[in-house]
This record gives C-alpha cells, structure tokens and sequence, in this order.
C-alpha cells in the first residue's frame, strides 16, 4: 500500500501508485555537490511510524460583512447590549439577532439577558482579523523511528511518497533498485506526539498553531525510499525526494548514529571500472572509459550512439546509468548534442508534477542542467521552438503557463 503526501491538504492521502524519487536524479545532484567525491548509492527504506491523530483546529476563514462589524463595536466600540449595536449601525433587531445567534454558534459570543459578551475565542478573531472557527481535524503524522523525532514540515510537501510495507511494487522502482529496509527496534510511544503537541514550533511539523485536544488514535509501519550516496570522506548525503534536494533532516540522523555507516560499509561491492568496462563491452557501444577528478566514471560515447531507438536516447546524455551500487556518466564530446538533450531534459521536467512551478524555476532548472552539461542555457525561445518543431504540444501548453 502506498500513501502521498499533498501539499494542500498536507497530509497523506491514498492515491494511485507513484514513481519512487529517481535514484539518477539523487546522483546528478549529489555529483555537483562542491568539495565531496560521491563513490556508491544504496537504496533503502527508511523506517517510520504513520501516526493517526485528531485534534480540534481553529480554521481561519473570513468574516461577512455584519459579523466583522458587530464584533468590531463589541471590541472597539465597548456596546455590550444588543439594543446599542442596533441603534448605532441602524440595522433591525431581527437581522442583528440572526448575526449573533451564528457568532454564538460558533463559539465567538456569549448572550446573557440582553448583554453580549465576546469569548476568548472571539476575541481572538477580532484582533487578528479573521475569524477562527474550530473544527475536529484527522491527520497522519510521520516520525522518524531511530530517533523517535517528528518529520519536518517540508516531508509533508510535494509528492513524497511513503510506503505502509517494506516493499517496493515493481510499478514504482522506476530505477528497479533493489531497496533495503533498514532495521530500527524501537516502540512506538503515544508521549511522542503529546511532547510534540506542547512545543511552540510546531507547525514545523505539520502540527497547526491554532491546535488543541490532539489525541492519537493509532500508529502503524512506514518506510521512506530513500538513497545514502558514500562519499570518499566517509560522509552520507541523504536524497528521499524532499524539494529535490538533499535530504538534511536524514543526513543529521546518518551523523548521530554511526551504525547506519557502517550497515552502508558492510555491503558488498565491486570494482566500478570492472563493471562499467564489462557493460561498455557488452552494450557494443563505441566509447572510452575515465574517472573524472571527483570520483565519478564517465564514458564518453561516439556522437552516433545517441539517436532513434534502438540506440540510446539523446536525453541521456550527461544522465548517468547504475549498477551494483555505482554510477556511470554517458557522455558526448558533441555540444551540439548536448544542448539539445538540454533542451528535451527541461521540456520533459515541464511535464512532470511538482518539478517546476513558476518561471523562476524554470530558468533555474535550465541553469542547472546546463551547467551540467557544459553547454550554454538555453533560452525560453529555443525552448519553445524545439518544442514546437518536435511536436510536444503538452510542452508548449506548459511553457505558455509560465511565460
């Protein structure tokens, strides 16, 4: 079973089966990291508690018109009784009756023998400008099991994906990594999330401000996929799909706890050059093999391995491809082929969900991949038009919501 996070409801939520975060994304970015030779990728599952919860939440909405008003000369204007608000707002009895007797329903006035009387929660309101309304809300919240420490608020962003067994479907490894789950023997504590209830920042962890009588209803296994990138330094760099970028709350448990180092250094490897000159050979690809100054294997391929099926695909030029753990850079000395696989790269993020959201991350998504392939950005004119002379009309209709 799979659940998402989505970022308006910020919460999971069932949905249909979603590609796990590229592991070949996880090495690009890991790969331009200044200062760090990334050497191995591991795949694993990372362990989680799901934990249920409901709680009574202060919604913010709006006030109508009257009901801003009313409120208003009852906090500013000092009237207590109904016959004032009448009189000073010139408004009849019945529809001032029917004002209160909603702000009543919702907790925002009390109405005693004529006299109103604003309750904390109206108050409140008043002075914030928004009127609060309380309502029983259901949420499920992450904790990280190693440590028992709450999930930041941006693991709830975006589409991350998290798995209730500890196992991948096949539909998802779009990697078809094979993913190790790891290991954390701890029991779930309910005091885990009534602490965090009683910290001031947290809505740092999904948790709203406006918040109370939050009571756990359950708890249940959850497995993050996640990838640990070995560096030559001994340090992990953590990728789990959060904003696309390293994932620094697991990076900081990975520098806590040395068992997890050593469960990455006790996994079997094999020479990279051995396997990267044996898939060169078996691919029959014409191409020369090195190791670039930061560690990484690339092979650089003849302008012609890169096509129409069945050859490679333009797009993965400067891509990399993984094996047992290591990663291999397919590479072009044509820079003419490489900005165009630039260009088909960043048309095909424009059609995946959540990568790109308005124009400044266009430009500095194209920025990124330009760099990466040492060619110069290109514009959102030549985007457009490789778009257009290629057909991509969803591309097009994409780059016109951005523009």
């Amino acid at each position: 079973m799979v659940e998402r996070v989505g970022q308006a409801s910020r919460q999971h939520r069932s949905g249909e089966a979603s590609i796990i975060y590229p592991a070949v994304r996880a090495v690009e970015h890991a790969t331009a990291v200044p200062g760090v030779r990334p050497s191995r990728i591991f795949s694993v599952l990372w362990p989680l508690w799901q934990v249920e919860t409901t709680a009574q939440i202060q919604e913010e909405q709006d006030y109508e018109m009257l009901d801003r008003f009313l409120v208003r000369g009852l906090m500013e204007g000092g009237f207590t009784r109904i016959t004032e608000l009448c009189r000073f707002y010139g408004l009849p009895r019945s529809l001032v009756d029917r004002c209160l007797a909603f702000l009543f329903l919702i907790g925002h006035v009390v109405v005693a023998d004529e006299v109103v009387t604003l309750t904390p929660l109206g108050l409140d309101s008043v002075r914030a400008g928004i009127r609060y309304v309380t309502k029983e809300s259901r949420q499920k919240l992450l904790v990280e099991r190693f440590t028992s420490s709450p999930l930041p608020r941006r693991h709830y962003d975006g589409s991350l994906t998290v798995l209730t067994t500890p196992r991948v479907p096949p539909e998802q490894g779009g990697d078809r990594l094979r993913f190790k789950p790891l290991f954390a023997p701890m029991v779930f504590q309910p005091d885990i999330i009534a602490q965090l209830a009683q910290r001031p920042d947290r809505h740092e962890f999904n948790l709203p401000k406006r918040m109370r009588d939050l009571q756990v209803l359950g708890a249940q296994d959850a497995y993050l996929p996640a990838y640990l990138i070995a560096c030559a330094d001994q340090r992990l760099l953590a990728y789990s799909g959060v904003a696309g970028e390293r994932d620094t709350f697991l990076e900081q448990i990975c520098n806590q706890l040395p068992m997890i180092g050593h469960l990455v250094a006790a996994e079997r490897t094999e020479d990279p050059q051995t396997i990267w000159t044996r898939w060169l050979a078996d691919s029959k690809l014409k191409g020369t093999l090195r190791q670039l100054p930061n560690g990484t294997w690339r092979a650089t391929l003849a302008t012609d391995s890169f096509g129409d099926p069945p050859r490679l695909s333009r797009a993965q030029v400067g891509s990399y491809r993984l094996s047992k753990g290591c990663f291999l850079q397919l590479w072009s000395n044509d820079t003419g082929l490489r900005r165009r696989a630039a260009m088909e790269r960043v048309l095909s993020m424009t059609k995946s969900h959540g990568m790109i959201g308005d124009r400044a991350d266009l430009v500095a998504h194209t920025a990124s991949l330009a760099e990466r392939l040492e060619v110069p950005a290109p514009t959102l004119k030549e985007l457009r038009r490789h778009a257009h002379q290629q057909g991509l009309t969803d591309a097009l209709a994409r780059l016109d919501e951005l523009d």
